[in-house]
Parts: structure tokens; sequence; C-alpha cells
């Protein structure tokens, strides 16, 4: 990830602290899951809000020592990704309208019936 190299010897760059560098993880993580399951975007106010929760719980397994509470973080974290649904497919263009289509079989397109 990008947030690594901002930790130089154990000690924060100026202007960096634990909770921005945890921030800057949340949103890489959130980069690669967006690309994941949504490449040509369509997600809804609610998915991106289930992505952006699902990224925080992932880097809170990540960053996590205990394997209970790491496990639950990645089990909350594919919860949330499973509730996620695919863009809807646009819809096809009608070739002709209705009325096109009646006025074409009324002409004596009797064949066509």
């Amino acid at each position: 990830m990008q947030a690594e190299p901002q930790v130089v010897s154990g000690r924060f760059k100026p202007g960096m602290n634990s909770r921005k560098l945890k921030q800057m993880k949340i949103a890489a993580k959130l980069g690669e899951l967006i690309a994941e399951y949504f490449p040509n975007g369509g997600q809804s106010v609610m998915d991106a809000n289930r992505l952006k929760l699902a990224a925080a719980h992932y880097v809170d397994a990540d960053l996590c020592r205990d394997p209970v509470v790491r496990q639950r973080a990645t089990r909350c974290a594919e919860y949330l990704l499973s509730k996620l649904k695919p863009p809807a497919p646009r819809p096809v263009p009608a070739l002709e309208t209705a009325r096109e289509l009646l006025e074409r079989l009324g002409k004596g397109d009797s064949s066509a019936v």
C-alpha cells in the first residue's frame, strides 16, 4: 500500500500520525475493492458505504494481533461485500415503437402474423 513509506524508523514524518496512516490504508483498500467489485462504476450510495465499511474492517483485521478479533473483522467485511448488488444492465434501445409495429403489420404485411 502507499501508506507504508510514511513511517521512518519507528517515527512518523511531520504532519503524519497513526490516524492519518490508518485513513490512508483504508483509502487504498477502498480503491482496491472498488476496482474489483465495480470496475465500470455504477455503485449506489449504499454500495459505496458498504465498500468503505468493508475496507475499514479489512484494515482492522490486518492491524489486529488478536486472532479472534481478526476473524470477526474479516467475516464482517465479507458479509458486507456479499450484500453488494451488481449494477443493473443498461436497457437495450427498442428498434421500433409499438405504434410503428402496428402500422407496419396493418399495411398489408399479413404474412408476419
